[in-house]
Parts: C-alpha cells; structure tokens; sequence
C-alpha cells in the first residue's frame, strides 16, 4: 500500500498547513490528519527551518510546538510577528506542556488557537477549520 501522500490527491487552491515538531512521528500523523480532510501539508523539525518554509511556499495556517530545541514556539511567535510577511498567518499552538500564562501572553499577539498533546483527530481538524474559517 502506498503511503498517504502518494494515493490521494489534494487541490493546488487547498489551504496550506506548515507543522512545525521536533519529533517526526508528530509530524507525520498530523499531516496525515490534514491531508485526509483536503489540506496541503508542509513539515519543519524547528522554528529556523520553519521560516525558510515560509519562504519557499504560500502558507495558510502554522500548527506549532510550544517546546522544541534551537527556536522554542514561543521564541518562533514572537519573531514571526515582527515580519509583516507572515505576523497575520493564524497559529495553532500545541503542547503537552501546562502552560496557561504563557498562552494567555501568547494569545495576544495575533490569531492563536491552542491544543494540548496528544490530540483527538476531530478536535484538531475542528480547531483548524476555525482558524482557517
């Protein structure tokens, strides 16, 4: 059986998400999720190869780990936001850290959902759409 990506086609005019993860496995079923219900995926391992993503390709909406090594999600918000490029592509920011002040600050600096690991399929696909809506 071929992989996901491979047997299903998706629209050029899908919307487009980048999952930013340090951990591939993360990556992969989300985007598996997403391409199921119709989207374009990209994947970047940390916030540095995130932005040179955003660089390369039109992106619609950012699913982001708050905690990751070299560029911290926070880190990663706080800079994109500055560039008046990408400081209005809306956020989903998920972690499996209890971080409710920093989400509270981190709400306030655009158009940001927030998620808690692991996941539900139907809660991310559902927050997705409603930051893409």
């Amino acid at each position: 059986m071929l992989p996901l990506q491979q047997t299903q086609a998706i629209s050029t005019d899908a919307k487009s998400v980048l999952i930013v993860d340090d951990f591939a496995s993360v990556r992969f079923y989300h985007a598996n999720l997403l391409r199921q219900a119709g989207y374009r995926c990209f994947d970047a391992r940390d916030g540095f190869e995130a932005f040179e993503k955003l660089r390369l390709q039109r992106i619609d909406l950012i699913l982001l780990d708050l905690i990751m090594p070299k560029m911290s999600g926070e880190e990663f918000i706080k800079r994109i936001r500055t560039m008046p490029d990408f400081a209005t592509i809306p956020l989903l920011v998920i972690t499996s850290e209890s971080v409710e002040e920093k989400i509270r600050q981190l709400a306030e600096t655009g158009r940001m959902g927030f998620a808690i690991k692991p996941l539900v399929p139907g809660v991310l696909l559902e927050s997705v759409h409603k930051l893409l809506a």
